[in-house]
C-alpha cells in the first residue's frame, strides 16, 4: 500500500464520524511529518516567524519532469522558520526556506503548510483540532 500524503490522511480522518475513529486514522498513518503539521497547527508554544497568509509562489511540481517533494520529508525544513531554532535565520533567508517547501510540494499539501503556519488547519479540516491530537499523541502538544 502506497504511503499517502498528509492533505491525504488530514482529509480521511476529517471525513470520519467519531473521534475515535479520527485517532485511529491518524495512528494508522502516523509519521515524523504528520505529527510535526499537526503540532505546528495546534500547539501554542510554537510561534511561525513569518507573515500570514500565502505567499506568492509557484508549485515547480507541475512542471514536466519534476515530481514533487513528499512533505512527510520535507517538514524537517520546519525548524528554520519558528521562534528558537530559526532565531538565528535572517527573515529573507527564512521565507526563502519557506517558499523552497512550497514549491516543491504537492500543491494540496502546500494549503495544508500554509494552514498550519496561520493555525488556521482546523478551518480546513474542522473535526481536527487540538483536543483530537493530545488524544492521539498525549504528549506531542506541550500547550
Amino acid at each position: 500500500m502506497a504511503k499517502l500524503k498528509i492533505y491525504e490522511i488530514l482529509q480521511l480522518a476529517n471525513s470520519q464520524n467519531t473521534k475515535d475513529e479520527i485517532v485511529q486514522v491518524l495512528l494508522r498513518h502516523q509519521s515524523h511529518g504528520l505529527k510535526q503539521v499537526l503540532q505546528g497547527a495546534f500547539d501554542d508554544a510554537i510561534v511561525w516567524l513569518l507573515p500570514e497568509g500565502a505567499p506568492p509562489f509557484r508549485n515547480m511540481t507541475s512542471r514536466e519532469g519534476h515530481s514533487p517533494t513528499d512533505l512527510h520529508r520535507a517538514t524537517d525544513s520546519f525548524k528554520y522558520l519558528v521562534k528558537g531554532p530559526g532565531d538565528q535565520v535572517k527573515q529573507p533567508k527564512r521565507e526563502k526556506v519557506f517558499l523552497g517547501i512550497l514549491e516543491s510540494i504537492d500543491p494540496k499539501d502546500a494549503d495544508v503548510v500554509i494552514a498550519m503556519k496561520d493555525k488556521k488547519l482546523g478551518e480546513m479540516f474542522p473535526k481536527l483540532n487540538k483536543e483530537v491530537v493530545k488524544a492521539t499523541w498525549p504528549k506531542l502538544i506541550i500547550s
